[in-house]
């Protein structure tokens, strides 16, 4: 389970698939074909994955976008994210994170996440 205060229907991340320490997979559903911005907020809610174990709910904001790139036409709601963790300094966490569906990679790109004590 995924604690987010996000709620309908900007909430679009549904379900936690897998996870290990740098890499998780996660069911995102849009009310609509989303659009570029969407894909990144929901890779945003995605990230709050790694923090299952936690007992205290952690404040988390998106603080940068890097290399965005959408490579194909978004066609449908549902999709699945995975994210991988690629950098650390101190309260900031860059986070690679690729929009799928079957095999298809729709977009792609970098957030960086400040996580709050």
């Amino acid at each position: 389970m995924i604690n987010l205060p996000h709620q309908e229907p900007i909430r679009f991340v549904k379900e936690l698939l897998s996870k290990d320490e740098n890499f998780l997979t996660a069911t995102c559903i849009f009310p609509y074909i989303p659009t570029l911005a969407m894909v990144c907020e929901a890779s945003a809610q995605a990230t709050a994955g790694f923090d299952t174990d936690s007992k205290q709910a952690k404040i988390g904001f998106l603080v940068s976008l890097k290399e965005i790139e959408k490579l194909k036409e978004f066609d449908k709601k549902e999709y699945l994210v995975k994210i991988e963790k690629s950098f650390a300094f101190g309260q900031m966490q860059e986070y690679k994170f690729e929009l799928k569906s079957d095999t298809d990679v729709y977009a792609k790109g970098f957030i960086t996440i400040s996580i709050q004590n």
